[in-house]
């Protein structure tokens, strides 16, 4: 169980990021949901997320856009990509900007939590250890 981790959920879709927002708090997390990009970085400013589930496509810009812009705000944070248009291009740039999980929609929710945990242990590990690169093909 994840007992009081924080997830920013940043998807546009507003019933399916509800639907994610419940099923994150179930099981024990404290979730907040942004509906567009400019949103996303201020509640990421103000929540203080330890993960961020990112959208690639939002209304007003593309999911590593907002990311770029959350960590030019000093807060750094594990993140998960989810996407419908999984293309070589896309794949790239996640990788460039330290994505290592890649969710193609749909996905089942039954998988998402692993997802997420496994992305918090990352990214803490990654803080207090000198990086070393690590595939994990399993999760794209």
């Amino acid at each position: 169980m994840a007992q009081g981790k924080k997830v920013l959920i940043i998807e546009d879709e507003q019933i399916f990021a509800e639907n994610l927002q419940t099923h994150f708090e179930r099981c024990g997390w404290d979730a907040r949901i942004a509906c567009n990009g400019k949103l996303a970085v201020i509640a990421a400013d103000e929540f203080l997320p330890e993960l961020i589930l990112l959208d690639f496509h939002l209304p007003d810009m593309n999911g590593f856009e907002v990311l770029d812009a959350i960590r030019a705000g000093n807060h750094c944070c594990g993140c998960v990509l989810m996407t419908g248009h999984p293309t070589d291009t896309v794949l790239a740039d996640a990788q460039r900007h330290g994505i290592g999980r890649i969710l193609c929609k749909p996905f089942p929710l039954s998988t998402l939590e692993g997802q997420l945990l496994a992305t918090a242990a990352e990214f803490s590990s990654a803080r207090s250890t000198p990086a070393t690169p690590s595939a994990d093909p399993a999760a794209k």
